[in-house]
């Protein structure tokens, strides 16, 4: 819920919260090696395999959209969903659906620098 609140930094601080999370040591399943490759290691099944870190980053921003996009629903059709977050999610996502190449391309960013900063 906290994260409705602030929807465009919603997207890296799940990402932290999921992969990075000490307690849950099970989803620390993502890891960049080498920062200046297009290279991200991606814990499958019972070993580490190498994927395309943009590919991978495009597939994380857009799942995590979507856990936070369900929940934001599911409170509004609860009409849990106070009008300031209201607005600001609807704008959000409105940017976030149409593909607003510059908003898109800083939430990519920003969930770089959280796998950079938690290597």
């Amino acid at each position: 819920n906290d994260l409705l609140k602030i929807p465009y930094g919603a997207i890296p601080k799940m990402i932290e919260a999921i992969h990075f999370n000490d307690e849950k040591p099970e989803n620390k399943n993502i890891m960049l090696p080498n920062k200046k490759e297009n290279l991200v290691k991606i814990f499958q099944g019972d070993k580490w395999i190498y994927k395309n870190k943009n590919e991978t980053i495009t597939d994380l921003v857009e799942s995590k959209y979507n856990i936070i996009d369900d929940h934001y629903e599911d409170l509004d059709n609860e009409q849990k969903v106070s009008p300031h977050i209201k607005t600001s999610f609807k704008k959000f996502r409105k940017f976030y659906e149409e593909g607003d190449e510059e908003m898109v391309a800083n939430l990519k960013k920003q969930c770089e620098l959280v796998i950079l900063n938690n290597r």
